[in-house]
């Protein structure tokens, strides 16, 4: 009995502030410059912390982390839809080996190469920092590597590059913020 009077003395004394509302609408900064559109790989990156340094990094590392999923999803993507309308002769386990054995460093060197859109860093009154980052990466340069890496692999991949470059290329314009289309 006592146990449930102290509880119940405890909750008793809990404050709900009322703010008088419900919700706020927030400006997300660097929103534009986070959505991929027809030529760009894009995102955006947020982080705080103690230093401008830190915040500013893992803001950084964020965004590159939403493009290399964007990156992943679009390559593996590309290159089953490819296979699933193979018209030409190759091998669909052919033209897979052949982005899994570099697909790393193809996304790493993009990564490291990414242009960065914007930038903003605010400070809170308890001196956090809070840091936000937009970067973009050329779909045509993305195309660009993987060309370069179906040339360089050394195997034997037969497949009409012209078609493929084409597919790709339109795989990636269509690839917009809402806009992928499910491949038929």
């Amino acid at each position: 009995m006592l146990i449930v009077a102290l509880c119940a003395g405890c909750a008793s004394k809990k404050k709900i502030v009322d703010y008088g509302f419900e919700r706020i609408k927030v400006e997300v900064p660097c929103k534009q410059e986070g959505f991929d559109d027809a030529n760009y790989f894009r995102a955006t990156g947020t982080a705080s912390a103690a230093n401008q340094q830190s915040a500013r990094r893992a803001a950084l590392e964020n965004a590159k982390s939403m493009v290399h999923e964007k990156l992943g999803g679009f390559v593996s993507g590309l290159t089953s839809d490819y296979n699933g309308n193979l018209r030409t002769n190759a091998k669909a386990s052919d033209v897979e080996g052949v982005f899994e054995s570099e697909f790393e460093t193809l996304i790493e060197k993009n990564l490291n190469d990414a242009l960065q859109t914007c930038e903003e860093m605010f400070v809170s009154k308890d001196g956090l920092y809070e840091s936000w980052i937009a970067i973009a990466i050329p779909k045509k340069q993305i195309i660009d590597d993987i060309m370069k890496q179906i040339e360089e692999s050394g195997k034997d991949v037969k497949l009409n590059r012209e078609e493929f470059r084409k597919f790709a290329e339109k795989r990636a314009a269509e690839m917009k913020t809402g806009n992928m289309q499910v491949a038929q």
